[in-house]
C-alpha cells in the first residue's frame, strides 16, 4: 500500500490530532491531578524505589540484630501481693459479717508506697546493691572520689550522687502492676542475674510488710501515749464534777434514790406520784359510794347491789309472798274473821316489818360508807397538795443538779471511752497483723524476657518499612523530572509522540526472564559487518537498526510508533522538514534522529540526515561514517555545493549530510541564507530531511534550526531532566515562532511497571509489529 492510501486512512485521525495539538500549544501551566488517591501510583513509586525501601529495611534489620545479639539477658521476677482492708485489730460482731470494700483511694496510696524511695533505699541497703557494677557502674570511680575527698570532708557529696545513680537504676526496673477488679499487685522487677531479681522483688514484698506493722506500731504507740495524757485530764474532770454534784446535794436536801433500771429519782416526786395514785382511788371510791347514795334517797332499793344480794332480806321476801298466795287460796272460802285467815295476816304483818327494818339497815350502812369515802377523799387531797408544794420547791433546786449531773455523766462517757481505746491499743500493740499479704512469692525464672528477638526483628521491619517508605515518597515528590505521557501533557501542554525504552532496563527484563544479557547495539557497516557503538553514544541507551532488521522488538515497535506519530502529527501532509532538539546534552536527540530517519527509510522514503550540531558533530559516530574536512560546513561557508557532500548509509533510502570541520561561528552560519536554501533545496530532493541540532538552553543554535524547518521535535530524557529545564527549553522555541508538534520521551526504564511494563510484555511474549505503519 503507497503513502498516499495510508495518509488518506488516517485523515479523521489527524484532523483529531491537529485540534489536540492546536490546544497543547498554550502557555504553560501546571495541572494537578483531581480525584481520590492512586493506588496503582503509588503501587508504581514503591516498585521504583524498591531499592531504596529494601536499603533501609536490611540496615534497619541489621542494627537491631547486632543490638539484640549484644545486648545481655535481663530475668524478670514477679511477686503477688494482697491489699486487704485495714481493719482494727479486735473486730465486732458487725465488722465481722459486714462487706469488706477497699476503696481506690486506698489502694493507690498503696501503689506509691511500693515506688517510694524508702522502700527503695531499705532493700539497697539489705541487698548492698550499691555495690554491684550492674547498678553501679562508676563505684570504683565514686570510691576513689570518696578516698581522694575523705580528708576535706566531701566524702557525703559522693555518696550522695552514688545512691542517686544506684535509685534511679533501681527504679527504672521496678513495676507495680495492678490487677484488675481485684486487691492483687503484681511487683516486678528485672536484672541481669535471675537469682538478684528474686531476692530484690522478695525482699522489696518483704520490707513493704514490715514496714506496715511498723508504721502501725508507731502509730499505736502515738495512740497509746495520747490517751494516756487525756486518760488523766478527763479523770480528774469526772472526780470533779462528782464532788460538786454530792456537795449540792446535800446543801440542798436533795434524796434520790435508784431504779431497777438504774435510773435516779428524787423521794419527793416519787411521794407526789403515790399520793397521786391515792387521790385518783379515793376519788373513784367516792364516784362508787356517792351513786349508792343517790339511790338510797330516792327509796330505790331493789337497784342496790347489797339489798339485792342480801340472803335475809331475800328469804323475806319469798316469805311474804308464800303467805300471800296461802291467803289468796283461802280469799274466795273463808272471811278475812276466819282464824286461820287472820293468822296468816298477821304473820304476814310481821314479815313485812323484818324486811323493812333490814331495808332500813342496809340504806344506814351505804350512807355511812359514803360519808367515810368523802372524808377519806378531803385528806389525801390535802396530803396531795402539801406534797406537791414540796415538790415543786425541789424542783427548782434539781434544775441545777441535773446540770452538774449531765457533767458528771459525760465526763464518765469520755472517760470510759478513753480507757476503752487505751486498753485496745495496747492490745493491738502486742499482735503482728498485717493487711498485706504475699500470694506468690518470686522465684528465679529460667529464661530470660530481654533481648526479644524476634519482637526486636519485627519492630525494626516495621520501623524500616515506614521509614523506607517514607524516604520512597519523599524522594519522588522531591524528584521533579518528566517520567510519563501524562507528566508531558500536564505540564508541556505538547503531546507525547513516543516512548523509547533505556537498554538497561531492556537487558534487565530479558535477562530475568531468558537469563541472558542483552548484546550491545550495533550496525551494520560498510563492508557489511556489524560494528558495536561506543558507550558514550547511546545516548538514552537506544538500539539503532540496520539494513531493516529488527534487533529488538521493543526497541523497533517504539521507532514504529514515533514514526506513525510524525506522519500524523499535522493535517493534510506530516512535516518534511525537522529539527531534533534537547534542553541540554546527553538527552539522546542525535540517536533518536538516527533511528526515525533509519525508521522512514523503511517505508521507502528518501531521507536526508544533516548533522547540524557545529560545535559537538556525533552523526558520523553513530552511522560508522567518517566525518571528512567537507560537509555541510563546507556549504555554508560557499566553498562547494552541499550535493556533493551528500554520503550514503548502510540503511537504504537514507543518506546523510556530516558537519565537516567544526567552525568558530556556528550561530553565524546556521543563520545565514545558505542554509535556508540548504533545507529547501534538499526538502526538493528528498522526502524528509532531519536535522540533529545543538541543546537549546546552551547555544542559541537549537532556536535558529527551529525556525528553518517546518515542525521541530524536543526529546527528555525521562526522570533525569528536571521540569524547569524542559519549561525553558519549550518556551525558548516558541517565543522564536517555531512549531514544536510534540516530545519524545527518552531513555524510559520499563522495570517500572504500569503501562511500560504491560507495553514491554506485549512485545516481549507476542512479538506483534505495526501494521499500520508497515502496510
Amino acid at each position: 500500500m503507497g503513502e498516499q492510501t495510508k495518509i488518506r486512512m488516517y485523515e479523521p485521525a489527524v484532523a483529531g490530532f491537529e485540534q489536540r495539538h492546536a490546544e497543547l500549544m498554550k502557555p504553560y501551566e501546571p495541572v494537578d491531578a483531581e480525584g481520590g488517591p492512586d493506588l496503582r501510583a503509588y503501587w508504581r513509586i514503591i516498585k521504583k524505589r524498591r531499592w531504596t525501601i529494601l536499603s533501609i529495611v536490611a540496615i534497619l534489620l541489621t542494627i537491631g540484630l547486632i543490638a539484640s545479639i549484644k545486648q545481655k539477658p535481663v530475668y524478670r521476677t514477679t511477686t503477688l501481693l494482697e491489699i486487704q482492708k485495714e481493719n482494727p485489730n479486735i473486730l465486732t460482731v458487725q465488722e465481722l459479717f459486714q462487706f469488706e470494700d477497699v476503696s481506690d483511694n486506698y489502694l493507690e496510696t498503696q501503689y506509691k508506697v511500693l515506688q517510694s524511695e524508702t522502700l527503695a533505699r531499705r532493700v539497697i541497703d539489705e541487698l548492698h546493691l550499691d555495690r554491684l557494677t550492674e547498678f553501679n557502674a562508676s563505684r570504683l570511680y565514686f570510691w576513689n572520689v570518696s578516698q581522694q575527698n575523705a580528708g576535706s570532708g566531701d566524702s557525703s557529696s559522693a555518696d550522695f550522687l552514688t545512691m542517686q545513680r544506684v535509685l534511679r537504676r533501681f527504679e527504672e526496673r521496678l513495676s507495680i502492676e495492678p490487677v484488675r477488679r481485684s486487691r492483687l499487685v503484681r511487683v516486678s522487677f528485672e536484672s541481669q542475674d535471675p537469682q538478684l531479681a528474686a531476692n530484690i522483688t522478695n525482699s522489696l514484698a518483704t520490707n513493704y510488710i514490715q514496714g506496715n506493722l511498723e508504721n502501725r506500731w508507731e502509730s499505736t504507740q502515738k495512740a497509746s501515749e495520747w490517751l494516756s495524757q487525756q486518760l488523766q485530764s478527763i479523770k480528774a474532770n469526772l472526780e470533779k464534777s462528782e464532788d460538786d454534784l454530792q456537795q449540792y446535794a446535800e446543801a440542798n436536801g436533795l434524796l434520790f434514790l435508784e431504779s431497777d433500771k438504774g435510773d435516779t429519782q428524787n423521794i419527793i416526786d416519787e411521794r407526789l406520784r403515790q399520793l397521786q395514785e391515792e387521790l385518783t382511788k379515793a376519788q373513784a371510791d367516792r364516784y362508787v359510794k356517792e351513786s349508792l347514795y343517790r339511790l338510797v334517797e330516792t327509796g330505790d332499793f331493789s337497784s342496790l347491789s347489797g339489798v339485792v344480794d342480801n340472803r335475809l332480806m331475800q328469804d323475806l321476801t319469798v316469805r311474804i309472798a308464800d303467805l300471800e298466795r296461802q291467803k289468796a287460796e283461802l280469799a274466795p272460802v273463808f272471811s278475812d274473821t276466819y282464824p286461820k285467815v287472820k293468822t296468816i295476816q298477821s304473820q304476814i304483818d310481821r314479815t313485812e316489818q323484818l324486811l323493812t327494818q333490814e331495808r332500813k339497815r342496809a340504806a344506814d350502812r351505804f350512807i355511812n360508807d359514803y360519808n367515810a369515802a368523802v372524808r377519806r377523799e378531803s385528806l389525801v387531797r390535802q396530803a396531795f397538795e402539801e406534797q406537791r408544794k414540796q415538790a415543786n420547791l425541789i424542783a427548782g433546786r434539781a434544775v441545777q443538779y441535773n446540770i452538774l449531773k449531765r457533767e458528771v455523766d459525760t465526763n464518765k462517757q469520755l472517760y470510759e471511752g478513753l480507757l476503752q481505746r487505751l486498753k485496745e491499743a495496747g492490745v493491738s500493740a502486742g499482735l503482728k497483723a498485717s493487711n498485706i499479704r504475699i500470694v506468690d512469692a518470686a522465684v528465679p525464672p529460667t529464661n530470660p524476657v530481654k533481648p526479644r528477638i524476634l519482637l526486636n526483628l519485627i519492630l525494626a521491619l516495621a520501623l524500616g518499612l515506614s521509614a523506607g517508605l517514607a524516604t520512597a515518597f519523599l524522594k519522588e515528590h522531591l524528584d521533579n523530572t518528566l517520567k510519563t505521557p501524562q507528566d508531558i501533557e500536564n505540564f508541556l501542554r505538547l503531546p507525547a509522540l513516543a516512548l523509547i525504552p533505556s537498554l538497561a532496563s531492556l537487558a534487565a527484563r530479558k535477562k530475568a526472564v531468558y537469563g541472558m544479557a542483552v548484546h550491545r547495539p550495533s550496525i551494520a557497516g560498510p563492508n557489511g559487518h556489524s560494528v558495536t557503538l561506543d558507550k558514550k553514544l547511546q545516548a538514552g541507551w537506544i538500539h539503532i537498526k540496520g539494513n531493516g532488521g529488527t534487533q529488538d522488538n521493543v526497541l523497533s515497535e517504539a521507532f514504529r510508533g514515533l514514526r506513525t506519530s510524525v506522519l500524523l502529527s499535522t493535517a493534510g501532509r506530516p512535516p518534511r522538514s525537522l529539527t531534533f532538539a534537547s534542553a541540554e546534552p546527553g538527552e539522546g536527540k542525535t540517536t533518536v534522529a538516527c533511528n526515525l530517519a533509519m525508521s522512514l527509510a523503511q517505508l521507502g522514503k528518501r531521507v536526508l540526515l544533516i548533522d547540524a550540531d557545529l560545535r559537538r558533530p556525533s552523526v558520523h559516530k553513530l552511522l560508522n561514517i567518517e566525518n571528512r574536512s567537507v560537509g555541510v560546513v563546507t556549504f555554508l561557508t560557499g566553498q562547494e555545493e552541499w550535493t556533493s557532500l551528500i554520503r550514503a548509509t548502510a540503511t537504504r533510502g537514507l543518506d546523510s549530510l556530516l558537519c565537516g570541520p567544526v567552525p568558530p561561528n556556528p550561530s553565524e552560519l546556521l543563520s545565514s541564507d545558505r542554509m535556508q536554501v540548504l533545507i529547501q533545496e534538499a526538502m526538493a530532493e528528498y522526502n524528509f530531511v532531519l536535522l540533529d541540532s545543538p541543546p537549546l538552553l546552551n547555544v542559541a543554535d537549537g532556536r535558529i534550526l527551529t525556525t528553518l524547518v517546518e515542525g521541530a521535535i524536543l526529546v527528555v530524557k525521562a526522570g533525569s531532566t528536571p521540569r524547569e529545564l524542559v519549561h525553558r527549553a519549550h518556551l525558548s522555541v516558541r517565543d522564536v515562532g517555531a512549531r514544536l508538534i510534540g516530545v519524545i520521551l527518552n531513555n524510559v526504564d520499563m522495570r517500572q511497571g504500569g503501562y511500560y511494563g504491560s507495553y514491554y510484555r506485549y512485545h516481549e511474549y507476542g512479538g506483534i509489529e505495526s501494521t499500520m505503519a508497515e502496510s
